[in-house]
């Protein structure tokens, strides 16, 4: 049996540091220095292993050249940790607030902050890359972000980089690793002035789960780490968020194994078998698990540094795209960002009686409620916006009634993408996208819109979609040229069902009109 869609109307109008460095063959993300303590430290004793964040244990200057302060207007309020030159890790909460970019440096070789001392270097921020999983709804998994430098660190004594670890190289539970930072000394108490450390060990992944299982509110997550003391009294707290968790290589080098993220208070203890209050009990310290985010942060780094440069301008500007099918990619390579402050405007003519059909294989262009940031927009050739998209989910393929249509891109003075990969393609009324019956976004004044392979039969097991928008105060009138639909009482077998009022809040970061 076969189904005609038939003709369409749309009537418009807190802490730490220890583990192994073995070289790895790319040298573009690992600095020949990095680890290396001009200022070395004493490995930990049986003194120090009972000093804490909280309470209080003082580094000397220099000891880890590598931590950084994130401040804000000049105040600290971060951590994060050197691992290039023009690279800094941190934690992805750090840098939620949209705003902050202009407002954000960075000082390495900082130890008082009351102070400038001798070697302190500040730069400021070009962008910041938050981990595309990292949901600040769920702001403990995924919490990493890489900041770029705008210039780049002179290494010395005070500024060096940690190792990132190498691939596979994971840190067992029981050892013992350091976190630091300028957080608060006990739970909501005062923020120290001069760097402090605490060694902490590291707990096995069914501990850490167990612990954070036993919370009001219990916490799960790809990517986290725990490490602490059962009764605790040892953590990392306010204020050393971002900051770098390393351990000690058998070799002597500092390796990042981890970002400080969250933990329930301060160096509270969270034995289950204390019978204390939920709103008491605390959590290990957690941590973002370098190990398990290592690609991500290679494959950016990566791709910046082999670049000349980490963004790209339009590949095409006020360009008529040729032909009536073709690829149209944004930047260049995928691999690249687009400037900030971006206008690319891009217009297609196909055949007179023609539809257009595009198709997008990547998408990765800010995201925001209302695309109101950055954005790429579909308009007709009378300046009617017909859709606008952003995000990182691929949209829909869009079919457009019409033989022409402009796209336009723009990005504000923040934050950054790869980009988009689209196809484009005229079609005849007569040939539509049917075969595959994929879900499929309708942007038409008026046209034509048949089930897949009419007017031969459709296939069993089909399930089709088509997604047809009209500007608000405006209706939309279906008129069936063919229909024929096998036979049930009711329409329990084939059916074709009409939806109104479908809610664009589910098609995320995209809007049709």
């Amino acid at each position: 049996m076969r189904v005609a869609l038939g003709k369409l109307q749309l009537l418009l109008t807190g802490i730490v540091c220890i583990p192994e460095f073995r070289a790895v063959p790319s040298a573009l993300l690992k600095d020949p220095k990095c680890g290396q303590q001009v200022q070395e430290t004493k490995l930990w004793s049986y003194l120090n292993l009972f000093a804490r964040i909280v309470g209080g244990n003082q580094v000397k200057q220099g000891s880890h050249p590598w931590q950084v302060s994130l401040k804000r207007r000049q105040k600290h309020f971060c951590g994060g940790t050197i691992v290039s030159a023009q690279w800094v890790v941190t934690a992805a909460h750090c840098l939620l607030d949209r705003d902050l970019l202009q407002y954000l440096s960075v000082t390495a070789g900082e130890h008082d902050l009351r102070i400038r001392e001798n070697g302190e270097q500040t730069l400021p921020v070009k962008y910041v890359i938050k981990h595309p999983n990292f949901d600040p709804r769920r702001p403990m998994d995924y919490d990493i972000a890489l900041v770029k430098l705008d210039g780049a660190f002179n290494f010395s004594s005070s500024v060096l980089p940690a190792c990132l670890p190498d691939p596979g190289e994971k840190f067992e539970a029981g050892y013992i690793c350091t976190a630091c930072g300028w957080g608060r000394l006990n739970e909501n108490g005062v923020l120290p002035q001069v760097l402090h450390e605490v060694n902490l060990p590291i707990l096995n992944s069914k501990e850490c789960s167990r612990a954070l299982s036993t919370l009001k509110k219990p916490i799960r997550g790809d990517t986290i780490m725990c490490a602490g003391f059962p009764d605790g009294g040892k953590d990392a707290c306010q204020g050393d968020s971002g900051g770098p968790l390393l351990c000690r290589s058998r070799h002597g080098a500092w390796t990042l194994a981890g970002v400080i993220s969250w933990g329930m208070g301060c160096a509270r203890g969270w034995r289950s078998n204390e019978k204390k209050k939920h709103h008491n009990r605390g959590s290990p310290g957690i941590f973002t698990d370098l190990s398990a985010v290592l690609s991500w942060v290679q494959e950016n780094m990566g791709a910046d540094l082999k670049m000349k440069s980490s963004t790209a301008f339009c590949s095409i500007q006020d360009g008529k795209l040729p032909d009536s099918e073709g690829e149209l990619h944004f930047p260049g390579s995928p691999k690249q960002f687009y400037q900030n402050r971006q206008l690319c405007v891009w217009t297609l003519f196909v055949p007179e009686g023609n539809y257009i059909l595009l198709r997008f294989s990547r998408f990765d262009i800010e995201p925001e409620t209302f695309c109101d940031y950055d954005s790429l927009s579909v308009y007709s050739t009378d300046n009617r916006l017909l859709g606008k998209f952003c995000g990182e989910d691929i949209p829909l393929p869009i079919l457009i009634g019409s033989n022409s249509i402009r796209l336009k891109f723009v990005s504000d003075n923040k934050d950054y993408g790869t980009g988009f990969s689209m196809t484009y393609k005229a079609l005849t009324p007569d040939i539509l996208p049917d075969s595959g019956c994929e879900s499929l976004a309708v942007l038409f004044e008026e046209g034509v819109l048949q089930s897949m392979h009419y007017p031969e039969h459709y296939s069993n097991m089909a399930d089709c979609q088509w997604i047809i928008c009209a500007p608000e105060d405006h209706v939309i009138k279906l008129t069936y040229q063919s229909f024929e639909v096998e036979e049930s009482e009711d329409c329990s077998y084939d059916a074709v069902t009409v939806y109104e009022d479908l809610n664009l809040a589910d098609l995320p970061y995209q809007h049709l009109f």
